[in-house]
């Protein structure tokens, strides 16, 4: 791990996530404390108060996802009320000179469909419903990898957390060869189970703290943390040749598919939408070039 930084270049380097965030806190989750809070609503934490009572629990949060953070070292995603808004919680733990910390970054949800009419339910309801949502939150219901909610407010987290320790972080931009040909061929109760199985490939193929999101329709984002360019490109080829070697078998029909990949490093520079879009390139030449290939 490269050198870290301390407090004060952190917050500086946060700054520009403001704009993509309702709130941002940084808390030490073993001291209770809160170092630094940004709230587009101006809300006001109090210093020397504990990181809990920004929820108004007057106790430590049950599964409290910065203890979480902080003990496993990943980066979770979670839905919390603080009996006034809903929040999308997004936890990453980041290592300062002034030691390690968590980092949250919080969405107001409380006026999108994540739940209806909150204003009709009581605070044991909107618990109840919040604690249910959290286990569908983050996930795409057909493949069961992580969706597009998640990887908006995922990504952004993983570059910053790469960034202000100096590590690698690699993307993979992949989609299925000529998928709508499988849909038009074999139905698209067949295509479900091509994007299922590809998926399943997906998730075999990275490693502990790598993720996959299906970006949409038959698009899906690999992202690499601690990976360099020939790193995502070596996991990218080797997925690429499972896909080719294997069969899917539905109904009386043995389905083969290829697949392309685009292959992008992180550079200090890149926001996310520009990780995205120069991964997307690069997905796009591997098209143009014949697709089942790898373009880094």
């Amino acid at each position: 791990m490269g050198k870290t930084l301390n407090l004060d270049n952190l917050i500086d380097k946060i700054d520009f996530l403001n704009n993509i965030y309702d709130a941002i806190r940084i808390v030490d989750p073993i001291k209770k404390k809160v170092y630094y809070f940004f709230s587009k609503d101006d809300e006001s934490i109090e210093q020397d108060g504990s990181c809990y009572d920004f929820w108004n629990q007057n106790k430590m949060c049950l599964n409290c996802i910065s203890m979480r953070t902080y003990t496993q070292d990943e980066t979770f995603i979670k839905i919390e009320y603080n009996g006034q808004k809903i929040y999308v919680i997004t936890a990453t733990a980041i290592n300062t000179d002034a030691g390690k910390v968590v980092v949250e970054f919080l969405k107001d949800a409380t006026g999108t469909s994540i739940i209806e009419d909150i204003d009709g339910l009581t605070s044991t309801e909107i618990y109840s419903k919040i604690n249910n949502l959290n286990e569908l939150l983050v996930k795409d219901a057909l493949t069961n990898v992580y969706n597009r909610r998640f990887l908006e407010d995922r990504l952004p987290v993983d570059i910053l957390k790469s960034i202000s320790e100096n590590t690698p972080m690699s993307i993979i931009m992949c989609d299925i060869d000529f998928f709508k040909k499988v849909n038009d061929t074999y139905g698209h109760l067949a295509g479900d189970e091509v994007l299922k199985h590809f998926a399943s490939i997906l998730k075999e193929s990275i490693r502990k703290n790598d993720w996959v999101a299906r970006y949409g329709g038959e698009e899906f984002l690999i992202v690499l943390n601690g990976a360099d360019k020939d790193t995502a490109s070596n996991i990218a080829e080797r997925i690429r040749k499972k896909v080719e070697e294997s069969v899917i078998e539905y109904n009386d029909f043995k389905i083969k598919i290829t697949s392309s990949f685009g292959v992008y490093q992180i550079s200090k520079e890149d926001t996310c939408f520009d990780a995205i879009d120069k991964a997307d390139k690069n997905l796009y030449i591997a098209k143009s070039e014949g697709r089942n290939r790898v373009i880094s």
